[in-house]
């Protein structure tokens, strides 16, 4: 009977800390996310910024000699 309460109170044990390093790795796997969501935001709006400067730098071109009517 000994043994039986050993052995299953070392598996209590190796539950408990299974469980914990679960919620630690999911827990990391979740601000990870947020950091990736956040990067893409950051990029995006870098993106349009840079979208919306070639725009303009287009629109103010002069039109070639040959193009002009």
């Amino acid at each position: 009977m000994n043994k039986r309460k050993k052995r299953k109170h070392e598996l209590e044990s190796r539950m408990r800390i299974a469980e914990s390093t679960i919620d630690f790795l999911v827990d990391q796997n979740s601000q990870l996310w947020n950091l990736i969501e956040r990067n893409a935001l950051a990029t995006n709006s870098e993106l349009k910024i840079l979208h919306d400067e070639v725009s303009t730098l287009k629109k103010h071109k002069k039109k070639s000699f040959f193009n002009r009517k």
